[in-house]
């Protein structure tokens, strides 16, 4: 049976002593204790002041206080504070109902009688049962720079910025095999097959010769022009050999793990954080590629199809 309390009696005052009652739900089978002072009463309506504490008498912080029957402010309720405390803004002094929840505590039932402002102190038990279990998943991580690559390739939309961008959509539409051929139809970029199972990535310098294109990888340099030696044959003439020449970009990354690609026509053009510090890297293409997820490329090298 729910415990009704009216705010307004008077007492004697070397008569009042502080009591604490427990009130049963009538529905909930729930028990709950209020203990109540008497406020002064403001025309119009009613304040209820309260405080949630437990069997140790210690504060329990944001417990949800639903009103049954009558409005209160807001949103037929409260919830309250970290101290435990909360208050209710009625627009009667009529008979008023209200709920305490809490996960982890029995739900309370308070019903107080028609009255002016009041205070009281409710008790909640802890509960008996044990929660439902919750299944924890690993989240997939996003690349630190897939939001920069997001907002530069909205901005080329929009006609700012340069580069030129490929969506996974694309990615997909095209059915690449491997992750050089999704760069195969940009403009000024060029795929050599190297030997036999690998590919190279150039681009085209100021002068209009190929060069090797710096490739970037969730922003991890891959490979590039650095990869280039430079010396000279008998006759004195200046030849530029190529140490284990293409980027290893197939090795790492299969297509359909590919979020996007961005590619500049030269370093210059590319944002500061994927400009190499190399200046004849400047003067050639930038690809970078992005992965879907941080943990989605290939940890061990694999030879290209």
């Amino acid at each position: 049976m729910a415990a009704a309390f009216d705010g307004s009696t008077r007492v004697p005052s070397r008569a009042i002593k502080p009591v604490l009652v427990l009130a049963f739900a009538l529905t909930l089978g729930d028990a709950s204790a209020a203990r109540t002072n008497a406020l002064p009463e403001q025309p119009g309506r009613r304040v209820i002041l309260g405080t949630i504490v437990d069997a140790q008498d210690k504060p329990i912080p944001f417990v949800a206080i639903s009103v049954s029957g009558v409005r209160a402010n807001a949103a037929n309720g409260a919830t309250a504070d970290d101290s435990g405390r909360f208050r209710l803004i009625l627009p009667n002094h009529e008979r008023v109902v209200f709920d305490a929840r809490r996960v982890g505590f029995m739900p309370s039932r308070i019903s107080l009688v028609a009255g002016g402002d009041t205070s009281v102190t409710i008790l909640l038990l802890p509960a008996a049962g044990n929660l439902p279990a919750l299944e924890v998943k690993d989240a997939a991580t996003r690349p630190a720079g897939l939001e920069g690559f997001e907002r530069r390739m909205m901005e080329r939309k929009r006609g700012a910025g340069a580069g030129w961008f490929i969506e996974a959509k694309d990615i997909e539409a095209s059915s690449p095999i491997r992750a050089t051929q999704v760069v195969e139809t940009v403009p000024s970029i060029y795929v050599r097959r190297v030997n036999t199972d690998r590919f190279a990535i150039y681009g085209r310098s100021g002068l209009g010769e190929e060069c090797p294109a710096t490739v970037y990888l969730d922003g991890v340099l891959v490979g590039g022009i650095s990869d280039m030696v430079t010396g000279r044959d008998r006759r004195g003439r200046t030849v530029v050999t190529k140490d284990g020449e293409g980027a290893p970009i197939d090795m790492v990354i299969e297509p359909s793990q590919i979020a996007g690609v961005e590619v500049y026509q030269r370093g210059i053009f590319a944002p500061v954080q994927l400009q190499p510090n190399d200046p004849n890297a400047m003067r050639c293409a930038i690809v970078a590629y992005w992965s879907k997820h941080a943990n989605s490329r290939t940890t061990s090298p694999r030879s290209p199809r």
